[in-house]
Order: structure tokens, then C-alpha cells, then sequence
């Protein structure tokens, strides 16, 4: 198993910082573009929530992403000290079909992570939040 990790504060700019990193371990470690597009764009949408959401703007908070390439998966862990939040609490949208004007703001973000990844958890540890997506190497959709 390989391992990556880096440490990003909670500012727009660490996003930049983790989508570089990303890239470069996937062509490091010959992941296909399906999947990297796939993890790229969860992890952006729980970054940016983290930082929006989590930490209220706040830019000096630490957020930790691990990534791990095992077997037949690219599996990455992300941590933050935020309050308490279970995105896989978050009721799916139940207004996709209707047109972007008339939806309801907000679970669209999530609903999306869960449709990118093979699996999606969270749990809380020593008042932290930490989310694990799991992506299967051998598909990319």
C-alpha cells in the first residue's frame, strides 16, 4: 500500500494545493483519468464544505488528507477539528428533475460525492470529522 499525506489550512488556496497533489499521485500511481476526475471533484465538494461550512470562513484551521492507493482502491481520508458534521445525514435531493431555478438550495454537493465514489463514511474520533471515499481503480464512472 502507498501512502500520501498533506496538510492544507482552510482557505480557498489549500484547495489549489490538494488538486495539485492529487494529480500528481495519480499519474505517480498510474490511476486512470476516470478515476482521478472522479475523487478530484469529491473531494473538492467536501473540502469546500469543510472550509465553508465547518469552519465559518475561519482560514488558520487545519484540514488533513490521506490518500492511500491499496489493491483495487484509491482510498482518501479527510480530517478536520470542525464541529460535528455527518454529511451522510443530509437528505437527498428530491427535485433533480426540476429545472436549477426551482431546486432547493443545499445536499446537491453530497449527493454527488456518493454518486462519484464506491463508498462514502463518516465518523467522529477525538472531536474530529473524519471522512473516508473509497474509489475502485478498476472503473471509472
Amino acid at each position: 500500500m502507498r501512502n500520501h499525506i498533506i496538510n492544507i489550512k482552510s482557505r480557498l488556496s489549500g484547495i489549489q494545493i490538494m488538486n495539485e497533489q492529487l494529480a500528481k499521485m495519480c499519474k505517480e500511481w498510474e490511476i486512470s483519468k476516470d478515476v482521478a476526475f472522479s475523487m478530484n471533484l469529491a473531494l473538492e465538494e467536501i473540502v469546500t464544505n469543510i472550509i465553508n461550512h465547518g469552519y465559518n470562513g475561519k482560514e488558520d484551521c487545519d484540514i488533513t488528507i490521506r490518500f492511500s492507493l491499496e489493491a483495487r482502491n484509491l482510498r482518501i481520508q479527510i480530517k478536520d477539528g470542525a464541529h460535528a458534521f455527518n454529511p451522510l445525514d443530509v437528505a437527498e435531493p428530491t427535485d433533480l428533475d426540476k429545472p436549477l431555478e426551482e431546486r432547493n438550495i443545499g445536499g446537491l454537493g453530497i449527493h454527488l460525492v456518493k454518486k462519484f465514489t464506491d463508498n462514502f463514511s463518516y465518523r467522529r474520533n477525538n472531536n474530529k470529522n473524519i471522512i473516508t471515499i473509497l474509489k475502485s481503480l478498476e472503473h471509472g464512472d
